[in-house]
């Protein structure tokens, strides 16, 4: 699954790239900066919505739900790189800040993904958290030391990666680096938790102070813009994403809708762009438009090609697994 999942994942995120890119040309936009930031706006995915149809319909760790993790996982790297990459760009060319420092920054990346692997798992379960000791409160002094060392490492990691580019590289692998800490899932337990009130409310605050205050409403809800944004939004935002996995089986379009999601990185990438001067207001309009096809089509779709799928291809085994267990004859007998 991993080799073909990261295919995915490049595909997923050079596909939009230039065929976005290629049509703001199309437009009439120059392709620097214009044509590129449009193309990395509409590269992030965001898988928030399919993982949580994938856990529903019980099939995330099937081949093709891992699959979908992995190419999302992947083309979030990809597309921070592209973030980096693309702002480093705008004034007068600097080799460090352009070449050397994205570098170093993703191999600081690599070596933060072998700590979450080889370093972090160990160091909390087997070192630290046992030296802590356990009480029945309703938060517990292991799950306050685990909290605060999450809280230490995101401010390390994106304090770092500020200086090399992006502090969202940070934030990003701090998260990361909890994923193999045993019970697995209890740290994202322990995060929601303590920061879910602060959470959503900053979400929301986010858009409205950001995002929605930077909408050129005028412009948006002009035919020119909608046109240009639907065209947008079918070809190189959707169809791209659906396509990206031609060599994945029958798993092929649940992998792509999969991906089609677009959240919050894709709309601050174009709304930084159309504060940057690097896209005029016409042009965010557009892509306004089209990450709202992505937004609003991806889950009906991908609900409705998942069920086709499991209906077709996971039926079976499930009935005949569940056939094979003497646990049920005995549930059914009781």
């Amino acid at each position: 699954v991993g080799p073909k999942a990261c295919a995915v994942a490049v595909f997923g995120t050079i596909l939009p790239l230039a065929a976005g890119s290629l049509l703001t040309v199309a437009f009439g936009k120059p392709f620097l900066p214009d044509g590129l930031s449009v193309g990395t706006a509409l590269a992030p995915t965001s898988v928030g919505i399919a993982l949580r149809l994938l856990g529903e319909a019980k099939v995330l760790q099937e081949d093709f739900g891992q699959a979908i993790i992995t190419a999302a996982f992947v083309d979030d790297i990809l597309s921070l790189v592209l973030f980096n990459v693309l702002f480093s760009l705008t004034g007068d060319f600097n080799l460090m800040a352009t070449v050397v420092n994205p570098i170093i920054g993703i191999a600081f990346m690599g070596i933060a993904m072998v700590a979450a692997v080889k370093f972090w798992p160990k160091a909390i379960n087997e070192w630290i958290l046992p030296r802590v000791p356990e009480d029945d409160l309703k938060v517990s002094h292991r799950d306050e030391v685990l909290f605060v060392i999450m809280m230490a490492l995101l401010l390390i990691y994106a304090t770092a990666t500020h200086f090399l580019g992006t502090h969202l590289w940070g934030c990003f692998i701090a998260g990361m680096s909890f994923a193999c800490v045993k019970p697995v899932h209890h740290p994202h337990h322990v995060w929601v938790k303590q920061t879910k009130r602060a959470t959503s409310w900053m979400i929301r605050i986010f858009f409205a102070a950001t995002v929605a205050f930077a909408i050129p409403v005028d412009r948006l809800l002009s035919f020119e813009a909608f046109w240009k944004g639907s065209l947008m939004g079918i070809g190189p935002c959707i169809l791209t994403k659906v396509l990206c996995a031609p060599f994945m089986g029958n798993a092929r379009f649940v992998i792509g809708w999969a991906m089609v999601g677009r959240a919050e990185f894709a709309y601050l990438i174009a709304q930084m762009a159309a504060a940057g001067d690097m896209i005029d207001s016409d042009t965010f309009s557009i892509v306004i438009w089209a990450l709202l096809y992505a937004t609003v089509f991806a889950p009906f779709c991908f609900r409705k090609v998942l069920d086709r799928y499991v209906a077709r291809h996971c039926a079976g085994p499930r009935a005949a697994e569940g056939a094979a267990d003497p646990g049920n004859e005995a549930a059914d007998a009781q």
